[in-house]
């Protein structure tokens, strides 16, 4: 069964839906509950219902989003296409505080022409956060764009340490 809450954090509230093999969603609460469990149902083909979730899952959640280290937690990504968990499990390497490029990720797995694949996997991450594709940044510069909205983005990467002004 897939359970679902609402965890509050430094930068905002986030719907968190786990199953049980970890963490299958995070998406900002801004949208009713009813919104949220179609949106996990569309992706991952399963309806969450709303209850608890393990606590290490919701700190692992408040921490990330407070630009600080978090401990390891289980997510599940089986509902993803192989190029697409190749990309974010990669992801997950970049080191807080850091920033790479989508030229950069595409190279790491293996397609060093796919960088725009590359970042339609990041806009499709259904675990942003704690998988960081807001440490991942056009080779133009700037902080490119983030399913969460550019501001997000801005903030997560300046909560951990990112000097924007020299990206």
């Amino acid at each position: 069964m897939n359970s679902y809450c609402k965890v509050e954090t430094e930068t905002g509230k986030f719907w968190v839906a786990c199953g049980p093999n970890g963490i299958t969603m995070i998406h900002p609460a801004d949208q009713p509950a009813a919104a949220f469990e179609d949106m996990h149902l569309r992706r991952t083909g399963v309806k969450p219902v709303r209850g608890d979730i393990p606590v290490s899952c919701a700190q692992a959640v408040r921490q990330a989003a407070a630009g600080r280290a978090f401990d390891a937690v289980p997510m599940d990504l089986s509902c993803l296409g192989g190029f697409h968990r190749k990309v974010l499990k990669a992801l997950q390497q970049v080191p807080r505080g850091e920033v790479r490029t989508y030229a950069w990720l595409a190279r790491r797995v293996g397609s060093p022409k796919a960088a725009r694949a590359v970042g339609n996997a990041m806009a499709r991450n259904p675990i942003p956060i704690l998988i960081p594709c807001h440490r991942v940044v056009p080779s133009t510069g700037g902080t490119g764009n983030y399913g969460l909205g550019k501001e997000m983005k801005r903030d997560l990467l300046r909560r951990e340490g990112v000097r924007l002004e020299e990206l």
